[in-house]
């Protein structure tokens, strides 16, 4: 049992002495280098989508009418509903076939167009 705790203090001495050469995560001059941070500001830029100024100063071209319409269903609970969306439905089927043909899968489907 003692050695169990000799052999532990001996390689946490040696995982903590390898921490000091390579900077470890208390070394601040790293934070001090001019290009910290800079792999974070380019990953935002890359992700982000600049905004145009005139698209979002410019003022709604809308149907005012049409708006009142929309607005005045809403209140009386009549909003137009959405149409469905288009889906697929595929079925398949294993093993022997009834009908006399010969081979496997056997499957049937029918497939709908998406409304996309």
């Amino acid at each position: 049992m003692k050695t169990n705790y000799t052999l532990a203090a001996l390689g946490a001495a040696l995982l903590l002495s390898a921490c000091e050469h390579s900077g470890g995560g208390l070394n601040m001059r790293r934070f001090e280098s001019p290009d910290f941070g800079d792999s974070v500001r380019s990953n935002i830029a890359a992700e982000s989508v600049p905004a145009d100024p005139a698209a979002v100063n410019s003022p709604v071209e809308a149907d005012g009418a049409r708006q009142s319409l929309a607005q005045q269903r809403y209140h009386t609970d009549r909003v137009k509903q959405p149409p469905t969306p288009a889906t697929s439905t595929v079925t398949t089927g294993g093993g022997s076939s009834t009908e006399g043909t010969s081979g496997g899968g056997g499957g049937t489907g029918t497939t709908g167009g998406g409304g996309y």
